[in-house]
C-alpha cells in the first residue's frame, strides 16, 4: 500500500531516545515500517539462539514442545549458520532436535485418532521462538512509535500515513488504544489508504480487459503488489 502522498517530501522524524535511529530508518523507507524493523533486528535473536542455547537442554525441550521453528525460520536458521562461522553446528543441533521430536510423534500416530495425530505431528510449528521474538519486537516498536507520535507532530504524520501491513497495523492500533485522538487519526488515515487501494484494484480489474489496457496507469498497475504487501507483509 502506498504511503500517504507527500510523506517523502516531509522532514524525517528526529530520534528521541536510544535506539530510535533504527525506527527512523524503518519509517522513512518504502514498505511497512515494522516489517522492515523486525527483518533488520530479528535475525540477531536467531544468531543468539543458535550459538548460546545449543547446550541448554531446558531451552531445547521447550523448543521441541512448541514444534520447533516454523518453515520460514528453518530456512533462516540455515542462513544464520552460513553467515556465522559456517560450520552448521548450531543449526544442526536445533534442527535435529526438531526432526527427532517430529519423528517420534509420527511413530506414535496410531489408533482410533491416527489422522488427528498425524496432522499434529506434521503441522508447522505452533510456537516458533523466532516468530514469538518477532512479535515481541513489533509490539515494543509499535508502543514506542505511538508514544513519539503522541508528543511530536512529525512522528505523528509519518506514523499515521505509513504503508503498514495488516498485522503490524494491528500492533500500532492496539498500542494507540489508550489515546483516543491518536487512535482515531491513525485508523481514519489507514482506512482512507485502504479504500484508495480497493478503488485502484477495481480499476485494474475493469481496465485490464482487451481494448481498455491503455487506460492503466503505473499507480493502478502497482495496486496488486501493494495489496500483497498489505495482506501478507514483507518479512
Amino acid at each position: 500500500m502506498q504511503p500517504d502522498s507527500g510523506q517523502s517530501d516531509r522532514s524525517a522524524p528526529v530520534a528521541r531516545s536510544m535506539g530510535d535511529e533504527a525506527l527512523v530508518e524503518a519509517i522513512t523507507s518504502p514498505g511497512c515500517p515494522l516489517c522492515r524493523h523486525v527483518a533488520r533486528i530479528g535475525p540477531q535473536y536467531l544468531d543468539s539462539l543458535l550459538y548460546q542455547h545449543t547446550t541448554d537442554r531446558t531451552y531445547r525441550d521447550r523448543f521441541v514442545k512448541g514444534g520447533g521453528f516454523c518453515p520460514r525460520h528453518v530456512r533462516a536458521a540455515l542462513a544464520a549458520d552460513a553467515a556465522g562461522n559456517g560450520d552448521g553446528v548450531g543449526g544442526s543441533i536445533f534442527l535435529r532436535s526438531m526432526l527427532a521430536a517430529r519423528r517420534r510423534s509420527l511413530e506414535a500416530a496410531g489408533g482410533v485418532r491416527a489422522s488427528r495425530r498425524i496432522r499434529a505431528a506434521t503441522q508447522p510449528a505452533w510456537d516458533c521462538p523466532a516468530c514469538e521474538n518477532e512479535r515481541t519486537l513489533a509490539e515494543a516498536a509499535a508502543r514506542r512509535l505511538v508514544a513519539h507520535a503522541a508528543s511530536d507532530e512529525t512522528w505523528r504524520t509519518w506514523v499515521a500515513g505509513a504503508a503498514w501491513c495488516l498485522a503490524h497495523l494491528g500492533d500500532v492500533l492496539v498500542a494507540a488504544r489508550g489515546d483516543g485522538q491518536a487512535l482515531t487519526e491513525l485508523r481514519s488515515r489507514q482506512l482512507q489508504l485502504m479504500h484508495g487501494l480497493e478503488d485502484r484494484l477495481d480499476t485494474l480489474a475493469h481496465d485490464s480487459s482487451h481494448g481498455r489496457r491503455d487506460r492503466l496507469t503505473p499507480e493502478v498497475r502497482a495496486a496488486l503488489a501493494e495489496v500483497v504487501e498489505l495482506l501478507a507483509g514483507n518479512l
